[in-house]
């Protein structure tokens, strides 16, 4: 099957088995970037707004689109980030009522917001540029409808005559300006240097502050008497942590950056993480009962805003995750109704004992990815397993069950040929867990993502986007859906939606405190190269010992013809515990593009190996410049039971998927309509020794 009908999925496949070129996305959803979504839906603004000049300048008051950021005269403006979107769409029609609804969905695209959030955000701005409500010379409420930006409103695309931000003409500047010029330099080399030998959380303490409604969850403990209860602590720990990433206003930490962290001073735990709540827990279970504490504490004077305790029977115990997500985000004043985030983070299943499965699945499934020990793959697998027997209409147990046929299945890095009869049977395995989820789904928003990976093993490639597209606009911060829509618009050749996928899973991930090395990757096939060097650089900066990240990150260099700079990496990449074939690749890559000279040896040290994957060799002779031979080793998945694994090399940018006649058949009957292939800058030529 496909690496990419689940973020789970695809995680299981690349840490156990998936060619480490293709990634593993490691972290839990986390917050999204305040902007308009241009990729989720076509612009609210009628055809009469603005064109998209970089400045709106309306009196004192300059908006940058690009920058995001707000100025009246010489002083920059501070204003949250819905506030601004507000803002900008009322700059973008000046003069013209701007309705609520229009408001509502340039900056709450798709939530069901109540109308005092948007009063609160327009007052947040009249505050912010000294406008009055009562007697409006910027913004005026037009009642029951909507509101109007009052002033003319330009639009530049520089701003050298800008007189609050034009630049002052040059003059010799006196010692005492000359001194603190020195001084300002001196602070902002100092910063990257720090940066590099304390880490980004040291830096973090004096020159970050955390978002005002970032929380990291902490794993609950478990204080039962026998202390054989960490499973059941761990797995509601990861439902507390996805439930309350799905509420829209709020910045989650990925749970890899709280492992390990322990318990203590909150305070210190909050400027380490850059959070601004930190929510901490335990449990005990003794017999029948089970008790658990939660509370959630600022982190900036250790301040408790809200705690409480669940004293519950075992066969009463499904929902305290539910509880606690709504608490907080009612603590938080997020701007989702608790009735709507109740809907989202409900599980589905009446069932204790299937409650109490999937609990330890879940468990088992974490403690997979933080050690990669295959037996607790299997454990996670046999409990979901176990959940979805006990009830058969559980959906996210099947979704999580069907994972198990997933990640053994025909995949990218796989031998070319394998057992029709093995694959065959997988398949039938996986698709019948996924009906099972789509049944079981009715009326729900998960169904959308089910009805997605569905559509895929049928090879209607659009129709499987359109259903990903649809249910991020449900969650639009869920990185794992994100990463399925890189692939997604891979198969259909939708780079621009590829590029704005992989920004998503750079923005998010950034702002968990764990960059994604995927978000990388993703710009690269996307050929957004600038991007792609720029997240690089940045990812590099925060976690420079990261091995997939510098991997990547040599990729993304070697895009940008930054061959230099990339050969820096390569002896980190050489010392890193990547699989040898990963390394000898990135040593290709790097021969190529400095004229060839070794590159024949290299590829021939990949093809003669045994074990390495034919994604490897093939990209082996991809970058040799000797196609013929590369497509000879894939050539045969171009049949029936073996076309889920051909359709994989379609995120490729240089693979041509008019060479497979069965493949190219299945796109015709879809309508789809790939670009045509681009070679990496860097290919050897033919000639190459």
């Amino acid at each position: 099957m496909f690496r990419n009908f689940s973020g789970l999925h695809g995680r299981l496949a690349g840490r156990f088995g998936l060619n480490y070129s293709e990634e593993v996305l490691r972290a839990a959803p986390a917050g999204a970037a305040m902007r308009l979504n241009p990729v989720l839906r076509p612009s609210q603004i009628p055809e009469d707004a603005l064109a998209e000049s970089r400045y709106l300048i309306a009196g004192e008051l300059t908006l940058d689109r690009a920058d995001e950021r707000l100025w009246n005269g010489r002083s920059a403006v501070r204003l949250g980030g819905k506030a601004l979107l507000l803002l900008r769409a009322l700059m973008e029609r000046p003069r013209t009522l701007v309705t609520k609804d229009q408001l509502f969905e340039a900056a709450w695209p798709g939530l069901a917001v109540s109308e005092s959030v948007l009063t609160t955000a327009i007052k947040e701005i009249r505050q912010a540029i000294g406008d009055k409500a009562r007697a409006p010379r910027i913004v005026e409420t037009v009642h029951g409808r909507g509101y109007r930006f009052l002033l003319e409103v330009d639009q530049r695309d520089e701003l050298l005559k800008q007189p609050g931000l034009a630049p002052s003409p040059w003059r010799l500047p006196s010692s005492r300006i000359l001194a603190a010029c020195v001084a300002v330099l001196l602070l902002v080399i100092s910063i990257p240097l720090l940066w590099i030998r304390l880490g980004p959380a040291a830096v973090g303490e004096f020159t970050f502050r955390p978002h005002p409604q970032s929380i990291a969850v902490l794993p609950f403990e478990d204080l039962s008497g026998t202390r054989d209860q960490q499973w059941f602590a761990a797995g509601m720990t990861e439902e507390i942590l996805n439930s309350l990433a799905r509420t829209p206003d709020l910045r989650v930490a990925a749970r890899t950056s709280t492992e390990g962290i322990g318990h203590g001073d909150m305070r210190a735990i909050g400027r380490k993480l850059n959070v601004a709540y930190v929510l901490e827990g335990s449990l005990r279970r003794e017999g029948p009962r089970v008790r658990v504490t939660a509370q959630l504490i600022r982190s900036r004077d250790g301040f408790h805003v809200w705690s409480q305790d669940y004293d519950r029977s075992t066969a009463d115990v499904i929902g305290i995750q539910e509880q606690i997500a709504i608490a907080i985000a009612r603590s938080l004043k997020t701007v989702m109704s608790p009735d709507k985030l109740a809907a989202m983070v409900s599980l589905g299943t009446t069932s204790a004992d299937a409650y109490e499965e999937y609990l330890r699945g879940l468990a088992y499934q974490r403690s997979a990815l933080a050690t990669g020990d295959r037996r607790n793959t299997e454990e996670a697998y046999a409990a979901f397993e176990r959940a979805r027997q006990l009830d058969p209409q559980f959906a996210a147990a099947h979704w999580q069950a069907a994972a198990r046929f997933f990640s053994r299945a025909t995949r990218v890095g796989s031998a070319a040929a394998q057992s029709d009869e093995n694959e065959q049977q997988r398949l039938h395995e996986y698709l019948v867990r996924v009906d099972a989820a789509i049944s079981a789904s009715e009326g729900r928003s998960e169904q959308l993502r089910y009805r997605s990976a569905r559509a895929l093993v049928d090879y209607h490639f659009r129709d499987a986007l359109n259903l990903m597209r649809a249910y991020l606009q449900q969650f639009p911060r869920e990185l794992d859906a994100w990463d399925e829509m890189v692939n997604l618009a891979g198969y259909v050749g939708d780079r621009p939606l590829m590029a704005e996928a992989a920004r998503q899973i750079h923005d998010e991930s950034i702002e968990s405190g764990m960059p994604l090395s995927r978000a990388i990757t993703a710009s690269v096939l996307a050929l957004d190269t600038d991007n792609a060097v720029k997240r690089a650089r940045q990812q590099l900066s925060i976690r420079p010992g990261e091995t997939l990240i510098q991997y990547q990150a040599h990729r993304a260099l070697l895009w940008g013809g930054h061959r230099e700079e990339a050969r820096a990496l390569l002896g980190r990449i050489d010392q890193s515990s990547l699989p040898a074939e990963n390394k000898l690749l990135a040593d290709l890559r790097q021969a190529c593009a400095e004229g060839g000279h070794g590159a024949l040896a290299i590829a021939r040290q990949l093809d003669s190996d045994k074990r390495t994957s034919t994604s490897t060799r093939w990209q082996t002779w991809m970058l040799m410049g000797d196609e013929r031979r590369a497509y000879g080793l894939i050539r045969e998945l171009d049949q029936p039971g073996h076309l889920e694994t051909l359709v994989q090399y379609m995120v490729y940018p240089d693979f041509d998927a008019r060479l497979f006649p069965l493949l190219r058949s299945k796109l015709d009957d879809d309508g789809v309509k790939r670009p045509p292939p681009v070679r990496a800058p860097y290919t050897c030529t033919r000639g190459a020794a």
